[in-house]
């Protein structure tokens, strides 16, 4: 078991509301209306008006099978179950020990206040006052620290649990390895006396054949073995030859584009790595300093291959923006995109999948897989216009959770509730490249994705990049892009990013 999957356990733990009675029927034949608050693979755990918190052997129950376990938290067997118990109990002594911290801080404040209005007459009593306030707080903030001591102490032990449990399987996993290996060498040694067997026969059979036949048969060999080597030396000629024409064929395409102004691709730094791969760099840096220290950094990397068969588009960046040491943007994208291309039509079909992170969004990490068809409305040297639409798997990890106020939703601990969050959407798209000259470009895509699970949200997101190659320095460009991404389902919905950034296409 892994430390992720430990964590959902305890997640689930925690939404102890989920329990509910039921009845229990014991081998014994008592029934207990009781409160199921978690299970294993062979006991169940409930509580009891009564007998309080009990734990019985699943073969204990009669009516095991009529249970609804199904929003009941299911834990693991041994050490890996009770550290997440015992992590549940640090984390629920956590809950009073801090309002008896914010109590205590309370009656503080009374206290210093009626030391202000106190009169002479009153003085001492008050200053007691506000010195016994003042001694009552330190000691609650004492019994926080040693509850969250507690909790600490409580998930190091699900880690060293889990840890455990891990190494086990392993062991477990490793032994059945030299088990399956053991039956392999016996299989391995009965084929291999099987095959001996057959070579002696086959052996003992070549002895018995007639000189006359074995010869005739020898020449008959012979004869094929020439002809086939000649032939593979033909083939090897050809190959050579097919190879020689290909490369002529790249050399007189680069002349070509030498001609027309444009730029030839020989790799990255011309080792020949990404070549015929359309491949670029973007740095971009700024920066302030006087009243206030500003600082910006972006940078990108951008690949494209297409062919007769099909496409593929990478791109990726990451965006910094600071102020006065406070971090105002920290995020990071990667976009990859495969499409196949059908002989003698303009559709095509494609996949894509997303990954963002985002130090300021509700969420921290965010997954989007989706396909679907598309249509190459125009290709030519000058306009490319492509549209396309499908569906979207996203999944945010980390989301933050609000009321149906909008009102943030916290834990029992005072932390910010957060979960994973699976959706479905739709995807609208269309992307749209208009080459200037041979040295500027300009593209812009939009697309737009409806919510199936959440009715009413999208998001929208729109690029906008605008390129111009500098005659003095072959590979050098400027780059001016625009991003914008609208999301309903966020606090801050829209997101709106600009950039200016040297590029180095290779």
């Amino acid at each position: 078991m892994n430390k992720k999957l430990l964590a959902l356990y305890l997640g689930a733990f925690l939404s102890c509301s989920l329990a509910y009675a039921q009845p229990l029927q014991l081998s014994n034949g008592d029934t207990l209306g009781v409160e199921i608050t978690y299970y294993t693979d062979s006991t169940i755990t409930f509580v009891h008006p009564i007998l309080g918190q009990q734990t019985v052997a699943k073969t204990g129950v009669s009516n095991i099978a009529e249970l609804n376990l199904d929003k009941v938290t299911k834990l693991p067997e041994g050490e890996a179950g009770k550290a997440i118990i015992a992590a549940n109990v640090a984390k629920k002594a956590l809950v009073p020990a801090k309002q008896e911290v914010d109590q205590a801080n309370k009656e503080l404040i009374v206290a210093q206040n009626n030391l202000k209005l106190a009169d002479e007459s009153q003085l001492d009593a008050a200053e007691q006052q506000v010195k016994d306030a003042a001694t009552k707080v330190e000691k609650a903030e004492k019994k926080l620290i040693a509850a969250a001591d507690a909790v600490e102490v409580a998930d190091n032990y699900i880690v060293v649990a889990s840890e455990v449990s891990h190494a086990e399987a392993q062991v477990t996993a490793a032994k059945n390895d030299v088990k399956a290996a053991n039956n392999q060498v016996v299989v391995a040694k009965a084929e291999a006396k099987a095959t001996q067997k057959k070579f002696e026969v086959a052996e003992q059979a070549m002895s018995t054949t007639k000189a006359a036949g074995v010869m005739q048969a020898e020449e008959k060999v012979a004869t094929a073995k020439t002809r086939a080597e000649i032939a593979s030396e033909h083939f090897e000629l050809a190959e050579v030859q097919v190879q020689e024409a290909e490369e002529n064929v790249v050399v007189a395409e680069n002349n070509v584009k030498r001609a027309k102004g444009k730029k030839v691709n020989v790799g990255f730094m011309g080792t020949g790595w990404f070549k015929g791969w359309d491949s670029s760099l973007a740095i971009g840096l700024s920066g302030a300093s006087g009243s206030s220290v500003n600082n910006t950094f972006r940078t990108a990397f951008n690949t494209r291959y297409e062919d007769k068969k099909g496409r593929w588009v990478y791109r990726s960046f990451y965006y910094r923006d600071s102020e006065d040491n406070v971090t105002g943007e920290n995020q990071i994208n990667a976009t990859l995109v495969k499409d196949w291309f059908f002989n003698e039509t303009k559709w095509f079909a494609f996949v894509t999948g997303v990954y963002d992170w985002n130090q300021f969004k509700d969420w921290h990490h965010r997954l989007q897989f989706g396909g679907g068809p598309g249509y190459q409305f125009i290709k030519t040297d000058q306009w490319e216009f492509s549209g396309r639409t499908g569906l979207t798997l996203i999944t945010e990890f980390g989301k933050t959770q609000y009321n149906a106020n909008g009102g943030v939703i916290f834990n029992p601990d005072g932390s910010v509730l957060e979960d994973t969050v699976v959706g479905l959407e739709g995807l609208i798209g269309a992307d749209v490249t208009w080459h200037i000259t041979a040295q500027q470009h300009f593209s812009i895509s939009n697309y737009f994705y409806p919510s199936l699970t959440h009715s009413g949200e999208f998001r929208n997101l729109t690029n906008i990049s605008w390129i111009h190659s500098l005659d003095w320095f072959e590979s050098l460009a400027l780059k001016f892009g625009i991003r914008n991404e609208y999301d309903t389902s966020d606090s801050i919905p829209n997101e709106f990013n600009y950039n200016f950034s040297v590029l180095w296409g290779f």
